[in-house]
């Protein structure tokens, strides 16, 4: 309409000046242009036409974790333990004997050692030869047990009601990444065990490593996948070095557990001075070696976490310490360890690159430590090696013991509930 209205003005100019013989000097342009007038007074104006809108988004896309993300790693540890196709495997199911034991000998009665009540303790026995060794041990979320055997093999054991007595157990060889059943002490010599989200991660002594092992998919058909995969984490001598610690064989990460949001803390055996190491990092993170606890405490062998609460969760570390003497026998202590978690601002970049570099920003530092207990030769106890911890629906921490006979008929397979006092 405005179109037809400037081309009107311009002809009837141009007429009017070829009848008067005038130069033809074209119209100026209308400053202001008349608005387009409706048929209908009353009608709206026609829409201005849309512009071209950006594509939407593929919510597929949106949901694949980019390469650089914890999610992506996470899920590569997850199929590179059960890969596709693999098809789930139980374990064997094996007999189990049981016989409750006293805490003391001589004093059936007692109940309380330090800060701990004893809830229930038993004397492990199967006819299956593969029964034994058990060095770890964590608290499935079904309320159950997950041990693992000092020759690379999974022992479940499943609990009453009551959460504290043994009913039934299981047991599973542990496998290389090829499927292949772990070979020997040489592989699978199986110290500690941290599960979280059905993941059980799984830490080696002689060749001093950790697998994770995706037992809630696969069951005994998981696969054993190094932390290393894809260039994340480290080879765990590397940390000893880096620290400069110097472990043999036989003294390296007996001690494992996770935090819900995957941060692993790593303890090895082996002391520095009167304390021992502790690595504290994010599980696709180098291990580092920085941290000590138990101080004058034995060797550092069992290790689990209930978190606090807070925007930065700190953790309240339960440690495990066994020495032994021919002339005094076993001797135990346990640690209650609390951490605070921290943000590392050294080295801080000057926007987020992505989680993976966000999460190893994250440190935890110790805030205070104190003995539970301590039990030596005047009480009942063998070679205890793991320990779980369980917060109750009260609050209060339950912890499990198991102890490692050595496939020796001379030591037990103990399993011992305590309740840690509030």
């Amino acid at each position: 309409m405005m179109r037809r209205l400037t081309l009107l003005l311009a002809s009837a100019t141009l007429l009017s000046a070829c009848a008067s013989n005038a130069p033809v000097v074209p119209a100026p342009a209308p400053t202001h242009l008349p608005q387009p007038m409706s048929p209908f007074p009353d009608a709206p104006l026609p829409a201005e036409p849309a512009l071209p809108s950006a594509p939407l988004p593929d919510p597929a896309a949106a949901a694949t974790p980019s390469p650089r993300s914890f999610d992506a790693y996470l899920a590569s540890l997850r199929a590179a333990s059960c890969p596709p196709g693999t098809r789930r495997a139980e374990p064997d199911t094996i007999p189990l004997g049981l016989k409750t034991v006293p805490l003391q000998q001589l004093n059936p009665s007692r109940k309380v050692v330090g800060d701990l009540t004893l809830v229930g303790g038993f004397h492990l026995t199967s006819t299956d030869s593969r029964f034994g060794g058990l060095s770890g041990i964590d608290v499935l979320d079904d309320g159950n047990l997950l041990a693992v055997s000092d020759v690379g093999d999974f022992v479940w054991i499943n609990l009453a009601k009551d959460g504290v007595t043994p009913v039934s157990a299981k047991i599973g060889s542990m496998k290389d990444a090829a499927g292949q059943a772990l070979r020997g002490k040489s592989e699978g010599d199986s110290e500690g065990i941290a599960v979280n989200g059905g993941m059980a991660m799984v830490s080696f002594e002689r060749d001093h490593r950790v697998l994770a092992f995706d037992v809630a998919v696969c069951g005994a058909a998981a696969r054993g996948a190094p932390l290393t995969l894809g260039g994340f984490s480290s080879k765990m001598p590397d940390g000893f070095a880096q620290a400069k610690i110097t472990v043999d064989e036989n003294q390296g990460p007996e001690a494992l557990a996770v935090t819900r949001d995957w941060y692993l803390f790593t303890g090895i055996e082996t002391k520095v001075g009167d304390e021992s190491p502790l690595s504290a990092r994010p599980l696709e993170a180098p291990f580092d070696f920085d941290l000590r606890l138990g101080e004058g405490a034995p060797e550092f062998v069992g290790l689990d976490l209930v978190e606090t609460g807070g925007q930065r969760p700190g953790v309240r570390a339960f440690s495990l310490h066994r020495a032994f003497t021919p002339l005094s026998g076993n001797a135990i202590t346990i640690f209650e360890t609390d951490f605070d978690r921290v943000l590392d601002q050294s080295g801080l970049p000057a926007r987020v690159v992505d989680d993976i570099n966000e999460r190893s920003h994250d440190r935890f530092r110790e805030k205070g430590r104190h003995r539970l207990a301590q039990l030596n030769i005047l009480y009942n106890i063998d070679n205890f090696e793991g320990i779980a911890a369980k917060e109750m629906p009260d609050g209060h921490i339950r912890l499990y013991m198991i102890s490692d006979n050595n496939f020796s008929t001379s030591q037990r397979t103990l399993l011992y509930v305590f309740d840690v006092k509030k």
